[in-house]
């Protein structure tokens, strides 16, 4: 296989949601094992159809990123490993203590501060209490207080269907991920070939759900194993903060069950292109900068916005996300 310091993204599509947040996965599980390697990514403007490309210092094979990716996704694996809950025939799913009540929340969050402040010789332990107070900040809180008319909400992210538990999800797909998972989704055409769960943040995805006039739970469902396995990872990308009404989002606007969440696409700009929390500063000023005296125009090429949406709340909360489409950012006076 090809050595090279650059690697172009071929499955990564622009308009995916899931996809882009498997970008963000992989970079995230390449600072987490490889932090020497400074990976970085931008998107490849220049040539059809529109990819990202990944940048490292090292040369290595796509063979051997993917299984350094791996060894990051092991690692927030031990993170899931308390708030996940065994999948099986039997008996009801049990309710994850992540995305519960948020005095519960708060309980939580302190406790996994504390466990941090204690394992600074131990970089491992280390990592692993960070996740987690990093799946606490992005997971939001479930809670209406109805007198002063505030909604404390879970991460929009969060896209129920049946008996489908977020975290638990998750860390089921974690378990089964492999190398090759990983290789065929960051360089080859997405094929859905993995029947089992599914976060549904692709619109392909979604689709099975929001037509359907029957529960379509029997036939199981479809998705690209590795994306889904990265993309829990890039999640902890997008923070929840307390605000009124609602609980905000970074990158998204409107309610949870309705609104539209947007990504940036950027340049390389003569450079190797954007790390991991570059990108977290354009995310942050795709949300606090707009109408401000600051324009994003100095950081992003393009615009992706996505709607999320519930089809038939009557039937419940099942979120799906559409298509992103494009826009350029305006300029500043």
């Amino acid at each position: 296989m090809t050595v090279a310091k650059s690697h172009r993204l071929e499955g990564l599509e622009p308009d995916n949601l899931l996809a882009f947040l498997a970008l963000l996965g992989l970079l995230k599980a390449l600072e987490l094992t490889r932090p020497e390697w400074q990976p970085r990514a931008y998107w490849d403007v220049e040539n059809a159809p529109l990819r990202p490309i990944l940048t490292i210092r090292e040369p290595m094979t796509q063979e051997e990123i993917a299984r350094t990716a791996l060894e990051g996704l092991l690692i927030f694996k031990d993170a899931l490993r308390p708030f996940s809950w065994p999948r099986s025939n039997q008996g009801a799913a049990k309710k994850t203590a992540l995305l519960s009540a948020r005095s519960r929340q708060r309980k939580l969050s302190k406790r996994c501060i504390s466990a941090l402040g204690t394992c600074a010789r131990n970089q491992r332990k280390r990592l692993v209490w960070q996740m987690r107070c990093d799946l606490l900040a992005s997971s939001g809180a479930s809670r209406v207080d109805y007198k002063k008319g505030e909604v404390f909400d879970t991460t929009p992210m969060k896209l129920p269907s049946g008996q489908m538990t977020f975290i638990g999800a998750q860390f089921d797909l974690l378990s089964i991920c492999k190398v090759e998972d990983i290789c065929h989704c960051l360089f080859n055409t997405w094929t859905y070939s993995h029947k089992g769960n599914s976060l549904r943040f692709s619109p392909d995805e979604a689709q099975r759900y929001a037509y359907r006039a029957s529960d379509p739970s029997p036939e199981g469902s479809h998705t690209e194993l590795g994306a889904s396995a990265l993309s829990g990872l890039g999640l902890l990308t997008f923070t929840m903060s307390e605000a009124q009404p609602h609980w905000r989002m970074v990158a998204y606007t409107g309610r949870r069950s309705e609104g539209r969440i947007s990504w940036p696409i950027w340049e390389a700009a003569g450079g190797s292109g954007a790390s991991l929390h570059t990108i977290m500063a354009m995310l942050r000023a795709l949300t606090f900068d707009r109408g401000q005296d600051v324009s994003i125009s100095n950081l992003v090429y393009m615009i992706a916005t996505a709607r999320r949406y519930v089809l038939d709340p009557r039937q419940g909360d099942y979120g799906n996300i559409t298509r992103a489409e494009f826009s350029f950012p305006q300029t500043g006076s």
